[in-house]
């Protein structure tokens, strides 16, 4: 198995042409015939990641975050593209276009909160109605209180943020990652949601929020966003049934709690 098979595959799940003006996906580290021995899963390409790949004889690194953002002036000793490049690893990186395509990450959030997918686009991006988040109808109304103690419960997160309303919530938008920036809350607010569940909420979108009595939750970038590992180690491992495929176990939120 070439590491082409492998992107050509998460190609047909995710197009890489499908992402972001702004965002660097798709083979990034490595080579395409390279063959591939094992395939680790991560969210982000760190040295204590690389280090458990290698442990493991994993020459593949597929994460969501890419390992190269910004243009690079200079690779150093002992950052992940260095590591990456001495331990002659391969890296597929699958960001926006992962966040957009069916079945995305948004989609994964819908269904580890057991609520059905309406297919409403919260911020399309493409002509087709691509793009980021999505809108969905409660079957019951609930509570700010509830709904974000079903995303501590979804997203096993450690803390959730939220916004405490008076308003019964009907219509939820959801956006993996940082999804509550560039605008979204607005979006949500015109599209008569009464809700939005995201992750990295920065403070003047708080203010924005409490202003209008809207509910925002903060389920976590980390904890939106890793929940893709496991999604695409089930897809590979159907497809690549041969091959060791693993979530890294280092795979993890950086941060600690007080």
């Amino acid at each position: 198995m070439k590491v082409k098979s492998v992107y050509e595959f998460l190609n047909e799940y995710a197009p890489f042409n499908v992402c972001d003006s702004f965002d660097n996906c798709g083979l990034i580290v490595g080579s395409m015939d390279a063959n591939v021995k094992a395939i680790c899963l991560c969210l982000d390409i760190t040295n204590k990641v690389i280090e458990e790949a290698a442990k493991r004889k994993a020459n593949l690194i597929i994460s969501h975050h890419p390992v190269i953002f910004n243009p690079l002036k200079r690779v150093e000793a002992d950052t992940p593209v260095y590591n990456l490049i001495k331990h002659k690893m391969n890296a597929i990186c699958m960001h926006t276009n992962a966040d957009m395509t069916k079945n995305g990450v948004t989609d994964i959030m819908l269904e580890l909160l057991n609520f059905e997918n309406s297919g409403v686009v919260l911020e399309p991006k493409y002509p087709d109605g691509t793009g980021y988040g999505k809108i969905i109808d409660l079957p019951i109304c609930t509570t700010p209180k509830a709904l974000a103690e079903c995303c501590k419960k979804a997203f096993d997160c450690t803390v959730v943020r939220y916004i405490d309303t008076d308003s019964p919530i009907s219509k939820v938008a959801i956006c993996s990652g940082a999804g509550a920036g560039g605008g979204n809350v607005q979006r949500a607010i015109d599209w008569g949601c009464q809700a939005l569940i995201s992750g990295d909420v920065k403070h003047d979108l708080w203010i924005d929020a409490e202003n209008n009595n809207f509910c925002l939750i903060d389920a976590g970038h980390f904890h939106t966003e890793n929940i893709l590992c496991n999604y695409l180690s089930g897809i590979l491992s159907r497809k690549f049934h041969k091959a060791e495929i693993f979530v890294a176990e280092n795979s993890k939120d950086p941060c600690s709690y007080v």
